[in-house]
């Protein structure tokens, strides 16, 4: 093993061949089989198109050879090199062009592949080796004019179109796979940069590696790039071979009329037209309609299709030095991993107005506003003071219920991305997790800094300054894991914004200041004791209207009156005695265990329910 362990310097070749595959989904009808005994092979060193028409099973095959697939039922043989990959090995040894482009807008190219090759290259690589990879990557795909330049989104101008899908593809080969699959890499773009993308595609094939590509309307110069062709119709083989075959194939099995060369004439699109059973529309006769059995059929009884099974017995031997050996010992653990998001995604992050806006802005906002309605409220010991304390203590944590939608956005957009980079192996659930989580906890700790700042002393606020910023950021941090929580289970942004006020309200209800706790009916009383707000309100209300140091100005007061007339203070009044919520410790204890139970519910979201059934 040399210095760069785990990776071999060339791609290696590895031929894949498939056998009989069959996949079947389950439906509200019964089992659907997508794929039917499919078989066939991809040669390295060469392009092979996916073809066919719309729901033909183009990208469903992808997958499966891929190892992409996380539903349904697979059955049949791949092999790689002669070999069946396990897990691991097919993803050290394939890379994966997803057909949208899922990109850090706010990185360079350089930052993004850096960022890549830091959570995919061996740990034994040192930084130079990294940038080193990197910098042939740029070349190979002739990014070297935009290294410097932003990605871009919505509202941040950066690279083209035909840019970003290269930066797409560079992202699949930082770690040299033998075996480069991509959908519909030409998607979105002009023909122009559709021929660019392809021919950049046949110098990655030339390196000894095997390239497929799914395409659906290639141009005509484009698709004679390919070197081979499969094609499907309704998950079955119609045709594989080398493309100068196609036209033969189906003219001599009287599938189709020759086509008429001295019109505008497109073989990609008289294939597809073939599938499609409106092979004839072109010639302007009577149309040949082939149903996908006969297609099938001609394909299956050809001299082709037993010479091209010849060819994958062939390559199903294993050459000798296996190229499926893969040392993944040098990996990165999950604390390099968490490392690298944070170098990359929290520090790009927190230069983004974008980021901060939602995150500083109410705080600002609503801390003015308080300031200006409620200055010096605090001061007041009669029963109308302190009861507008009271309840701008509870408004102010049940904002920061509220205010967490703003953070809903932090996961059900970023999931597109979430996904190809979970299935790329750059990290787990977890680790993905816990840097989400860091990134916000440190934010939090200033943004809860000045809102205490803003409204503590100008509202003349009793007790702590320090508990009053600590009960305020455990509740901002509760908030987040809730919405985390929420934003995980939901399938889209629209639930999860319909789904966290409705849950926030709900607990405003059972936090005590609407509905005294001791005037909860009977059934509901549980549910008060996981309302967060119960929580975060006690540990105000104990800090500014309870203990020796606040009695002089309301704490001892008696200024509210009991069922039986006798005269209560504050906290006796809201349920806030005993040693449980009448603790400051005690209630900010649990508060802290509700925000560990959101935490979990969030990762766990994260790791089982998926939105992206492949």
């Amino acid at each position: 093993m040399d210095e760069e362990a785990g990776h071999s310097r060339e791609s290696a070749p590895v031929p894949v061949t498939f056998t009989n595959l069959n996949y079947t989904v389950k439906t509200k009808s019964g089992m659907l089989k997508i794929i039917d005994s499919v078989s066939g092979h991809f040669a390295s060193g060469k392009m092979t198109a996916l073809m066919g028409p719309s729901g033909s099973g183009k990208s469903t095959l992808m997958d499966i050879i891929a190892g992409r697939k996380n539903s349904g039922a697979i059955e049949g043989e791949i092999l790689f090199a002669g070999e069946k990959p396990s897990r691991s090995v097919t993803r050290h040894l394939c890379g994966y062009v997803e057909q949208f482009d899922t990109l850090i807008g706010e990185l360079t190219v350089m930052q993004m592949l850096m960022y890549t090759a830091e959570l995919q290259l061996p740990v034994t690589w040192s930084h130079s080796q990294r940038e080193k990879r990197v910098n042939e990557v740029i070349t190979a795909l002739g990014l070297e004019s935009c290294k410097n330049t932003v990605i871009g989104n919505v509202l941040l101008r950066g690279i083209s179109g035909g840019q970003a899908k290269r930066v797409n593809i560079g992202l699949a080969l930082i770690h040299r796979p033998s075996i480069l699959f991509l959908d519909e890499p030409t998607s979105g773009l002009d023909s122009y940069m559709a021929n660019e993308i392809v021919l950049t595609l046949t110098a990655l094939a030339k390196d000894s590696r095997t390239v497929v590509s799914t395409i659906h309307s290639p141009t005509t110069y484009s698709f004679a790039l390919f070197d081979d062709l499969l094609m499907l119709k309704k998950g079955s083989v119609v045709f594989e071979g080398p493309i100068r075959a196609a036209e033969s194939h189906f003219v001599s099995a009287n599938l189709a009329n020759a086509p008429d060369k001295n019109m505008s004439f497109s073989l990609p699109e008289w294939l597809v037209d073939i599938t499609s059973g409106h092979a004839a529309h072109l010639k302007g006769n009577k149309a040949v309609e082939c149903t996908p059995e006969e297609l099938v059929s001609a394909f299956s009884r050809s001299d082709l299709c037993a010479q091209r099974a010849h060819e994958r017995k062939l390559l199903e031997a294993p050459p000798p030095g296996s190229a499926l050996r893969y040392d993944s010992k040098h990996q990165a653990g999950s604390l390099r991993r968490l490392g690298v998001l944070l170098k990359y995604r929290m520090v790009t992050h927190y230069k983004s107005g974008e980021f901060l806006g939602p995150r500083i802005g109410d705080k600002v906002i609503f801390g003015l506003l308080i300031l200006s309605l409620y200055w010096d409220i605090g001061s007041g010991t009669d029963a109308q003071s302190i009861q507008s304390t009271a309840s701008l203590l509870y408004f102010m944590m049940a904002l920061c219920g509220y205010g967490a939608a703003a953070f809903v956005p932090s996961l059900t957009l970023d999931r597109p991305l979430f996904y190809r980079e979970l299935a790329d192996g750059n990290y787990n659930a977890s680790t993905y997790y816990m840097a989400k989580f860091v990134e916000e906890a440190v934010l939090a700790t200033f943004t809860s800094f000045l809102f205490g700042v803003t409204v503590f002393w100008s509202c003349a606020l009793q007790g702590s300054f320090i508990v009053f910023v600590a009960a305020y950021y455990l509740t901002t941090m509760t908030g987040i894991c809730l919405a985390y929580a929420v934003a995980a289970l939901s399938p889209n942004m629209d639930a999860a914004n319909a789904l966290l006020p409705a849950y926030v309200t709900v607990c405003m209800y059972f936090g005590g200041l609407f509905i005294l706790f001791d005037r909860i009916p009977v059934g509901w009383e549980w549910f008060s004791y996981t309302s967060f707000l119960r929580y975060s309100w006690g540990t105000l209300m104990n800090n500014n209207f309870g203990g020796d140091a606040n009695r002089t100005i309301a704490g001892g007061v008696r200024v509210f009156v009991g069922d039986n007339g006798t005269a209560l203070t504050v906290n006796e009044f809201y349920g806030f005695q005993g040693d449980l919520m009448g603790s400051t410790a005690a209630c900010l204890g649990l508060l802290s265990l509700l925000t560990l139970i959101f935490a979990a519910c969030g990762a766990c979201s994260l790791h089982f329910v998926k939105f992206n059934t492949r």
